[in-house]
């Protein structure tokens, strides 16, 4: 079932941004004690990236019908009918994510999973969400296709202070983290991504100091994937996403 007359298609930030969202409730006729939660954040607004993005209204089907997530699809700072105006860095959109997911937690009540899920430039607010920790839930990222090679031109060159973020956030032992892309993405080459993962691996398995327990961290590399998820793909990386959410 849809939210239309069951949630907002406004909410309405602490900080007085006005976000515009779109909510699908759980399909499962029996539901598990608490409720789940995916945030889906969409590519980058000025390029024409979101909520109606197509590979994030793939997710909300199997999301929604074969996990039991309430997934939220939402329209960033500047974008149809949200207020304010995008940033270049993309770190106020970072903030407003973190606003949003509380907001959202609050307002459904007795959340026990929240998965985020970012897709192109939706990445880089993802990667550096902290976990959601009021109350405490079992916190999942889901990144698809990570724009790393462009990640410096997206965020008027902070990458470094994304690359910061995600990093603390694998070394908490408590963060579930997919990084999920195809091998024939148009915007990050596949070295960059292999230089990349060895990195993730690394920090995943000793933290950052060696002495630290790092986090799960899952990699998934589709064959023949793009950067904009088409047919067989699609249906892979749809595959990996919700066998990683079932995992334990």
């Amino acid at each position: 079932m849809s939210a239309v007359g069951r949630f907002p298609t406004v909410l309405e930030l602490p900080s007085g941004l006005k976000l515009q969202v779109s909510m699908t409730f759980p399909q499962l006729r029996t539901l598990p004690d608490g409720k789940k939660l995916a945030v889906c954040s969409h590519p980058w607004s000025r390029l024409g990236g979101s909520m109606h993005d197509p590979v994030l209204h793939s997710l909300v089907g199997p999301l929604s019908s074969k996990l039991g997530y309430h997934v939220l699809l939402f329209n960033s700072r500047g974008v149809g009918s949200s207020s304010g105006w995008a940033s270049f860095t993309g770190l106020q959109e970072a903030q407003d994510l973190q606003e949003l997911v509380t907001c959202v937690v609050q307002r459904l009540g007795s959340v026990k999973d929240v998965a985020l899920i970012g897709y192109s430039n939706g990445c880089l607010s993802t990667s550096i969400h902290p976990l959601v920790s009021a109350p405490p839930v079992r916190t999942s990222h889901v990144l698809i296709s990570y724009p790393l090679d462009v990640r410096g031109w997206l965020s008027l060159f902070n990458g470094r202070t994304y690359q910061a973020g995600f990093e603390s956030l694998m070394c908490n032992p408590e963060s579930r983290i997919l990084v999920i892309f195809g091998d024939r993405d148009e915007f990050t080459g596949m070295s960059s991504y292999d230089r990349w993962i060895q990195r993730l691996q690394r920090i995943a398995t000793h933290g950052q100091t060696r002495t630290e327990v790092g986090s799960s961290l899952r990699t998934v590399r589709i064959g023949g994937g793009t950067h904009f998820w088409r047919g067989d793909d699609l249906t892979r990386m749809i595959a990996a996403v919700e066998e990683f959410l079932q995992m334990c």
